[in-house]
């Protein structure tokens, strides 16, 4: 009975839920114990902790580097002349959900004109779902307007407005868990041949997105057990938008295509695609979570008892960087997007009791995702403070403060972090040529985006930081954020 008792505490959000924020306490205050305790072995975790994020800072920029160079070379080939799409791609459906709140009506035409100019050979074969929120009247109204503008295009198009029952929270996966539910309704579409695309409000999608995913679903072994993933481009608004919105906006799409390059921790962002059949199978998409990209995944791998993974499709699909009226809402607006994504340190309490009950996964395999879920979040909150402080340490001990190692620390720290630093260049260099294939650059952009990465260590410490910390203590004290709060969307023209 008291094992029962101790094993319902340890898999309770009560216990789960201060994972996060104890971890992020430890990992922080350790190298201040390791300093009180034995400074030679503080030397030897300092070395070895600058050495590890440097390396990794350039591993990143390889796979980076990679990622695009292989986006650029499968963009070269024509996938409408091979056999697979010529024959096999013809009975495949597909379904792209676009849900709509406090969208202006240029940035909803501008979604429905990139879907309805693609390549795809059997455009007949798709059908674009524009889904708002009953409660937003005037987006609603924008939707039917354009509706009855591109109705007769040669894609189908549908109206599902979204009207929150009961049991659903104000978020996006409530919303598109109902346009899907009414699809199949209406339309009883065959769950083996119907891909399901789900997508942000801002989203244009490139012209060969549809050929692209047919492809690669066709060729994928157990193609049901599988999200596929494209690649977001920020670059919709990019002139417009400020410095520090544009540098995370790239830096999210730079850890996309770093993370397409490690298969077995790829996870689901923003702009993807799932089979009928798996989407029934994990039971859609919760309809009571703020943040549901990896929260997707992980129904979707239990649901499949572990044998499932991210497909990377080599599409890209272009998105708004956050921008409002002036800067401070701006600011506002892209703290809280970052608070939002960095409140998926709450998946592990959905995590580790479904590795705990299920018996099919083998026991390595749940120690390594269980392992990086945790530490993916920890690094988002405590590495850059760390790293930073890290080299000042001497100077809070007092019988250190005299010592050689206050003034040798500090110093070796700032040598890593000018090396680190100067490789700045490196991305700075590359979001330029991303940035020009997808936006028009203006000579004084090129200025701009060079030195808009000098400002990178501040941001870290700050806007990149800060939303996660107070993600994992708002989690530790149950302090739960519970209503998707849209990033707002500003007209284009």
């Amino acid at each position: 009975m008291k094992n029962k008792s101790l094993e319902k505490f340890f898999l309770s959000q009560k216990f789960l839920s201060k994972i996060p924020f104890l971890l992020f306490v430890i990992i922080l205050f350790f190298p201040i114990g390791l300093l009180r305790t034995n400074y030679r072995i503080w030397l030897f975790f300092i070395a070895f902790y600058i050495s590890y994020w440097a390396i990794k800072a350039f591993e990143s920029y390889y796979y980076i580097l990679v990622s695009y160079l292989h986006l650029l070379s499968v963009n070269q080939k024509d996938y409408k002349k091979t056999r697979i799409i010529k024959e096999d791609a013809k009975n495949l459906k597909f379904a792209i959900v676009l849900p709509y709140i406090s969208t202006p009506y240029d940035v909803i035409e501008d979604s429905i004109i990139s879907v309805l100019n693609n390549d795809f050979p059997y455009m007949k074969n798709i059908t674009v779902i524009l889904a708002p929120e009953e409660r937003d009247v005037e987006t609603t109204e924008n939707v039917y307007k354009i509706y009855e503008k591109y109705k007769d295009s040669e894609a189908n198009i549908v109206v599902i407005p979204h009207a929150i029952q009961p049991w659903d929270w104000k978020v996006k996966w409530a919303n598109i868990t109902y346009a899907i539910k009414e699809f199949t309704r209406l339309y009883s579409p065959d769950e083996e041949n119907t891909l399901i695309i789900t997508t942000d409000w801002d989203a244009k999608v490139e012209k060969n997105i549809f050929t692209f995913l047919a492809y690669h679903f066709l060729v994928t072994e157990m193609p049901h057990n599988a999200i596929y993933q494209f690649t977001p481009v920020y670059s919709n608004n990019w002139i417009k938008s400020t410095f520090f919105a544009r540098l995370i906006a790239i830096w999210t799409t730079f850890w996309q295509l770093a993370e397409s390059q490690n298969p077995e921790f790829y996870r689901c962002f923003s702009t993807y695609a799932m089979s009928l059949k798996c989407l029934r199978k994990s039971d859609y998409w919760s309809r009571t979570s703020i943040v549901e990209d990896w929260f997707q995944y992980w129904r979707s791998y239990f649901a499949w008892d572990w044998v499932f993974r991210i497909v990377n499709v080599p599409a890209v699909v272009k998105m708004d960087v956050v921008e409002e009226e002036n800067l401070y809402k701006t600011i506002k607006s892209q703290y809280k997007q970052l608070r939002r994504w960095s409140w998926g340190c709450s998946d592990i309490e959905y995590v580790i009791p479904e590795f705990y009950h299920n018996k099919k996964i083998k026991l390595i395999e749940k120690i390594r995702k269980i392992t990086y879920l945790v530490v993916n979040h920890l690094f988002w909150s405590w590495w850059a403070l760390t790293l930073f402080f890290i080299g000042y340490l001497p100077w809070v001990i007092d019988n250190l403060k005299n010592s050689i190692i206050t003034l040798t620390i500090p110093l070796s720290v700032s040598l890593v972090f000018t090396l680190i630093f100067a490789t700045i260049a490196f991305p700075s260099f590359l979001s330029i040529l991303i940035m020009k294939k997808y936006t028009k650059f203006r000579k004084r952009d090129y200025l701009i985006n060079i030195f808009q990465w000098l400002l990178i260590p501040t941001l870290t410490l700050t806007l990149f930081s800060i939303p996660a910390i107070e993600s994992q203590l708002r989690y530790f004290f149950n302090w739960r954020i519970d209503v998707f709060e849209a990033t707002k969307k500003m007209k284009r023209n």
